[in-house]
């Protein structure tokens, strides 16, 4: 049996594996686990087993053929004990959450909804969505909140994280984009500063690209406080105080300068604006700098020189970088730091964000953002409503102007003038938001919340209605991962349908699922080919999962 090409659901390598269906427990290294057949129940009954799911690694560009620990037991997702196959609802907070039916779940919010909304006006409901949609779930979730609910409150839990790079890259570039080059950039690469990642523990088949760097001789200089599996690996560790990334990539920028490392040709030609940060950086010299940060003077000077005489330098910048009071301000120093030494745009060189959850960057691409429609058109900027209206055939004066960001909106959850119902899709702001006991509070206080999960995460337990949703295996769709490549989520023809599949009247659409014609055709025309820039051609070579929307050269 050939088996069905997928992507493992995790981070943003989005590594590449074949699902096979078999009988047997454990063969030739591969993994399984059995998937348990929906029934009517809020837990699978353990006793009844549908077909086994075989794992086996697939080379798919990125992984080239790797899987890490989380990839290999992808599958035991699938029969987790907890997971949820009916909707629950409660009528009351006082109440416990009890099974219920598709049609009584759907009628309840769809009544709340608009009740509320008469009374509050529009913006009374918000919507929350994750990183981890589908690029055709997160442009549809999108549509929905700006069509149908026709609230300006929407965004996702992307904001917490990269959107700090995305700001950034905006500014510099006046584009979002995580990687600009493919991965094999980086094996090739003579120097790496990476700051503010662990890929060795985070998404371990990356490192393989690192060990081929360090082994054609190439140096690796990690920024963390920790000393990470990552930061051993690396000829140089600069061990920064926590929350002094900024200090550091303006004492690197200054040294730079001061050592006249500047590629004067590249900044007169290809920037703007190089002499308003003088002034800043001035400030930041090296002796001033150890002080702050803790990394010495003799390592600052060192971790310059191997970038500025490498013929192929990259500056990569994650997490460390952007969750600060300040990260925009802080990868925006470090973007500075590659346009000095002139690297961005130059084949063998640049900069580059690693997206970090398994469709970050697709998701923020297709129109979850409080400032953004799909494919990064600003939502105040006229020419992008009136294309995007016209695409959804509805009037431009229709669509909600720009909201607040996650954790504003979070914030302002049941407050006088806040939003009074919240629907979250693909995340846990329990557990996962910045001040997260205030943001339950918050929640607590909402008049209608509705959470659509696997299992019942932490949200779920405080939701009005917990609405079950398919996973990884049991839908098809597309994701970008962190190189830019648009990839394609399949689902067995043999594997059971998901439990919130399940459709609750004969020719009902199928919740959790996206119809493959009308306004779904619409947003995978968007998603994949407008969006991406890809021709219509190979729109359709990825349609029939035959291919990926980079260029000959692996660039786009």
């Amino acid at each position: 049996m050939s088996g069905v090409a997928t992507h493992c659901p995790y981070c943003a390598l989005q590594c590449g594996m074949t699902l096979r269906e078999v009988a047997q427990a454990r063969t030739n290294g591969a993994v399984r686990a059995s998937v348990t057949t929906p029934d009517t129940s809020t837990r699978p009954d353990r006793s009844r087993l549908g077909p086994s799911v075989e794992i086996q690694p697939r080379p798919s560009g990125s992984n080239r053929g790797g899987l890490c620990r989380k990839g290999w037991t992808a599958a035991e997702l699938l029969t987790t004990p907890d997971r949820l196959t009916t909707p629950l609802i409660r009528s009351r907070r006082t109440d416990s959450l009890q099974p219920t039916t598709w049609d009584a779940a759907l009628s309840f919010v769809a009544t709340r909804l608009r009740t509320l909304q008469s009374e509050h006006g529009r913006d009374a409901v918000a919507v929350l969505g994750g990183g981890g949609l589908t690029n055709e779930k997160a442009y549809a979730l999108g549509k929905f909140a700006r069509v149908v609910l026709r609230t300006k409150n929407i965004d996702y839990n992307g904001r917490f994280c990269m959107s700090s790079a995305a700001a950034a890259g905006i500014k510099a570039f006046g584009l979002d984009r995580g990687l600009p080059f493919p991965l094999s950039d980086i094996a090739d690469a003579d120097a790496i500063l990476l700051v503010g990642a662990n890929v060795a523990e985070t998404m371990p088949p990356f490192g393989q690209y690192l060990t081929a760097q360090r082994e054609r001789g190439g140096a690796l200089v990690v920024v963390d406080p920790r000393a990470t599996e990552t930061a051993r690996q690396a000829r140089l560790h600069l061990q920064v105080t926590p929350g002094t990334d900024l200090a550091l990539a303006l004492g690197l920028l200054h040294i730079v300068i001061m050592e006249g490392y500047v590629d004067q040709a590249y900044v007169a030609r290809r920037t703007t604006g190089f002499d308003a940060i003088r002034p800043t950086v001035a400030s930041y010299w090296p002796e001033r700098v150890e002080r702050i940060t803790g990394v010495s003077v003799a390592q600052q000077r060192e971790a310059v020189r191997l970038l500025a005489e490498a013929d192929r330098a990259l500056i990569l910048t994650a997490r460390g970088a952007e969750q600060h009071a300040k990260g925009v301000d802080t990868v925006s120093a470090f973007i500075n730091l590659a346009l000095a030494l002139g690297l961005p745009g130059t084949p063998g060189r640049g900069y580059g964000c690693l997206t970090g959850q398994g469709n970050g960057q697709g998701g923020r691409e297709h129109g979850q953002k409080a400032d953004q429609l799909p494919g990064y058109r600003m939502i105040d900027d006229p020419a992008a409503r009136a294309h995007v209206a016209a695409v959804w055939r509805v009037d431009p004066a229709t669509i909600p102007g720009k909201g607040p960001s996650a954790y504003e909106l979070m914030d302002s959850l049941g407050a006088p003038d806040g939003p009074k119902a919240l629907l979250v899709f693909g995340t846990n702001p329990v557990v996962s938001a910045p001040a997260a006991g205030r943001v339950e509070g918050r929640l607590r206080s909402l008049d209608l919340l509705v959470v659509s999960d696997l299992v019942l995460s932490e949200t779920a337990a405080l939701a009005d209605v917990v609405l079950p949703t398919a996973q990884w295996a049991e839908e098809d769709g597309t994701m970008t991962n962190l190189e830019g490549r648009v990839i394609r989520r399949r689902r067995p023809s043999w594997l059971a349908q998901a439990p919130a599949e399940q459709p609750t009247t004969a020719g009902s659409a199928t919740p959790g699922s996206m119809p493959r014609t009308g306004s779904s055709g619409r947003a995978r025309h968007l998603a994949i080919r407008e969006h991406h820039g890809c021709s219509s051609t190979a729109s359709q070579r990825l349609t029939a999962g035959r291919g990926s929307c980079l260029s000959s050269s692996g660039r786009w």
